[in-house]
């Protein structure tokens, strides 16, 4: 079917002219079997713990399904966040699992609070070196343009303007 608007010609449907397949066809294709395997639920069990190895090239590799044949460490274990723990797991009084057992989120979050803090001890790092920085190019243009004032010419003033304009020239260098 063609619709023709003003002398040109627009089609609407086409048929392709080979069988090979259109990359726009192949990655939707692709996004529905991804999306039909996301929302096939696991086991909760499988998503308890938390398991370390280091691989036969020397990697340390985090899985909640290790390899058989491997002597993984579990390095978090507990129970999911969405779980509701039992009266056993809640101990006297109501009170939470006993210290030293954390969940999965929960070290998540221990994790993401000292990721914070080393973000935040690299910012402050790098603020202090623009400081420094910005007060070296200060002081160098401070050195040129006492350079630049007019003295008696005399070897000791060109000595004395060399000598700062070396020295400006060598804080504008540092990093």
């Amino acid at each position: 079917m063609k619709v023709t608007t003003k002398g040109k010609r627009i089609q609407l449907f086409s048929r392709p002219a080979s069988l090979v397949p259109r990359p726009l066809l192949v990655w939707l294709t692709l996004g529905l079997v991804t999306v039909a395997f996301a929302c096939v639920p696991g086991s909760t069990a499988d998503a308890q713990t938390i398991y370390k190895y280091t691989d036969k090239n020397g990697v340390v590799v985090l899985t909640d399904k290790p390899p058989k044949g491997v002597n993984a460490e579990p390095i978090v274990s507990g129970k999911p966040s969405g779980a509701i723990p039992s009266g056993e797991e809640m101990g006297q009084g109501g009170s939470m699992p006993p210290p030293g057992s954390m969940t999965a989120d929960e070290a998540i979050r221990q994790k993401d609070r000292k990721l914070d803090e080393v973000l935040k001890t690299v910012e402050n790092r790098d603020r202090e070196r623009e400081l420094e920085r910005q007060k070296r190019l200060q002081e160098a243009d401070r050195l040129e343009a006492e350079a630049r004032q007019p003295m008696a010419s005399s070897r000791e003033n060109r000595q004395r303007q060399y000598e700062l304009q070396q020295e400006a020239e060598k804080l504008r260098r540092m990093e």
